[in-house]
């Protein structure tokens, strides 16, 4: 008898303690989309205790239905919300001034943003990979947001957010979100080779680039096709009507910066290269005098003689002019689809392969990329390219621990390390 009385006790207050928690403390809706390395260290993220079991998550979900793209780290909201309509023209207030493009504001605007991040002369210029991207978005009521970030690029990829909230029909308050890139590389790569485009159309791409939170724009500026960027070192190199003058280029990379973004050229290289050819034939492996640009699609066979020093120092000074206008640290050199037909053709090509006792073409094209590695490293840049075979496995394994989320290192560096039987 006395044992059941405990139980049913026991049993009651449990059931009252819950009763009061449920009535003075809310439940928290508290989605976590994706992992982040500093998730004991936020002290605005909710203990255990705070979130809400399955079922209300499923409620909440229901709920309150946010559309953004890319989903935020972390959203946190009362289960008990109110929701509001973002104005589309508001009032933004700063410690300081933004170098950069804001959203649509007035100063008599009922909706207030207040805006702070760590203001750092240094930090305001180049948007370098790895940069904190960081933010924390806190909308606290009808009228007031704020937005926090440690540098300038993570205040505008919280403007990319808050502008996302501006097309909801219904946003919860309060409602914080903290966010934080899972890839540090998040890119978009237009041909413009192939298929010119004007700097206009750029310019709205990466409008929409900096909206969805892209960071870097890859433009693929040679091809057989076509040689799309001035170099006045060597102006027989670009197209004569379609192309972008030096000025056009420096503009563009500007606007993308203002934005967050990154632009890395691509030169694509030993193979893909009948634009360089038209005005530079001595740089091809066969000895035609003349070329033409290529009018279809496909892998052609034209390539540059990569055993003669005068093409390296045809490189070296291309390089050279075209890092003033690129201030990114990675150049992109295509390295793709190089057909050996013209090696092969080539007598001292041959010879040349016979006297450094290489095997293969792929290992006349690893030759090359080595050395364009060591002509871009004394300007301090990294080379990228598509192929994977062509390059020295060390830049791989760099490569890849440098620009992947950790989950994915150790399986790639035992792809690659397989791969290359080490």
């Amino acid at each position: 008898m006395l044992k059941a009385i405990t139980t049913i006790t026991t049993v009651t207050i449990t059931l009252l303690y819950f009763l009061l928690l449920s009535l003075t403390y809310p439940y928290v809706c508290w989605f976590k989309y994706r992992p982040t390395n500093d998730d004991n260290n936020n002290h605005y993220i909710p203990s255990t205790d705070t979130i809400i079991n399955k079922r209300l998550l499923k409620l909440c979900t229901k709920k309150y239905s946010l559309d953004l793209m890319p989903m935020p780290s972390k959203i946190i909201m009362p289960d008990q919300a109110t929701t509001i309509h973002i104005p589309s023209i508001i009032a933004i207030k700063t410690k300081h001034s933004l170098p950069f493009p804001t959203l649509k504001s007035s100063k008599n605007a009922s909706f207030i943003l207040f805006i702070d991040y760590e203001f750092d002369k240094e930090n305001n210029f180049y948007p370098d990979l790895g940069i904190d991207e960081s933010y924390e978005l806190n909308i606290t009521s009808k009228y007031n947001a704020s937005l926090y970030a440690k540098t300038y690029v993570g205040i505008i990829r919280g403007l990319s957010t808050f502008q996302q909230l501006q097309y909801q029909r219904k946003v919860p308050v309060p409602l914080l979100i903290y966010d934080k890139p899972h890839f540090i590389w998040r890119g978009l790569m237009i041909d413009v080779a192939r298929h010119f485009i004007p700097i206009s159309i750029i310019k709205k791409t990466l409008v929409y680039m900096k909206l969805v939170k892209l960071n870097v724009l890859h433009l693929h500026l040679s091809d057989d096709q076509g040689f799309r960027l001035e170099s006045k070192r060597f102006p027989r190199l670009h197209d004569t009507e379609q192309f972008y003058s030096q000025d056009d280029i420096q503009d563009l990379i500007e606007y993308a910066r203002q934005r967050a973004i990154r632009i890395v050229p691509e030169f694509d290289i030993p193979a893909h290269t009948t634009a360089w050819f038209v005005g530079y034939p001595h740089l091809s492996s066969s000895q035609k005098s003349s070329y033409e640009l290529e009018k279809t699609w496909g892998v052609h066979n034209a390539t540059m003689d990569v055993t003669r020093q005068s093409t390296y120092d045809f490189l070296d000074k291309f390089f050279f002019e075209m890092i003033q206008l690129f201030p990114d640290k990675y150049f992109h050199i295509g390295g793709d689809e190089c057909e050996p037909y013209e090696w092969m053709q080539s007598e001292h090509i041959q010879k040349f392969v016979r006297q450094h006792r290489l095997h293969h073409h792929h290992d006349l094209q690893a030759y090359f990329t080595r050395r364009i590695e060591k002509l871009l490293k004394k300007y301090n840049r990294k080379y990228k390219s598509y192929s994977n075979y062509n390059v020295p496995v060390h830049y791989l394994l760099l490569e890849y621990l440098e620009g992947i989320h950790k989950d994915y290192k150790l399986h790639k560096c035992v792809y690659i390390l397989k791969r290359h039987n080490l």
